[in-house]
């Protein structure tokens, strides 16, 4: 049984590609915007080139009539030796019209360290701009207690004001995350 788990994460930690030889990234980026333009349940946010990458960055919701609720930000990368198929992605929960609530970075082993979670958390912020979303929050969980240093350093960077040892109704919390909207800043 332990083994099972040892190679799931192994698998999850190595960087996977598609299967077909990729000839043409422009083109191949062009289909995959085009996928996704064309997908209901998916909204394209952004196309970045980065370190020799394509990325796509998109809003995917399961109910596009429903404001509020669940969604992703996530990202598609196109690399000379295929599509990255390791899930990269954020996930969120619309509070409110005016609170986000983060709820997970999936960012894992040989895609850490490449910048997706800055544009992730990036995008969310950008999203929330645009949609006046006053607040984004979240929280730190103890699992992560091996890189808090590194968690503390990149919200922190992002804009978010991060209290430690906050007590709370959630035994695995370790610290609080939010981010404040600017526009709504400057109206205090």
């Amino acid at each position: 049984m332990l083994d099972f788990l040892f190679d799931l994460d192994r698998h999850r930690n190595k960087r996977q590609y598609s299967k077909e030889k990729i000839r043409d990234l422009d083109l191949l980026l062009e289909l995959e915007t085009k996928k996704i333009e064309e997908d209901s349940e998916k909204s394209l946010l952004n196309v970045l080139h980065k370190s020799g990458e394509h990325i796509i960055v998109y809003r995917d919701v399961f109910d596009k009539e429903e404001k509020f609720g669940v969604f992703y930000i996530a990202l598609k990368v196109i690399h000379k030796k295929g599509i990255v198929l390791n899930r990269i992605r954020l996930s969120a929960n619309y509070k409110s019209d005016e609170v986000i609530e983060i709820c997970d970075i999936e960012v894992f082993g040989e895609n850490e360290g490449r910048g997706y979670g800055s544009i992730l958390l990036n995008s969310l912020i950008h999203f929330a701009i645009e949609n006046s979303v006053k607040t984004i929050s979240g929280w730190i969980s103890q699992t992560d207690k091996d890189h808090f240093d590194k968690l503390d350093y990149f919200y922190k960077k992002h804009g978010f004001d991060v209290v430690w040892g906050n007590s709370s109704h959630i035994a695995n919390k370790a610290a609080d995350i939010t981010w404040t909207n600017p526009m709504y800043r400057l109206s205090k």
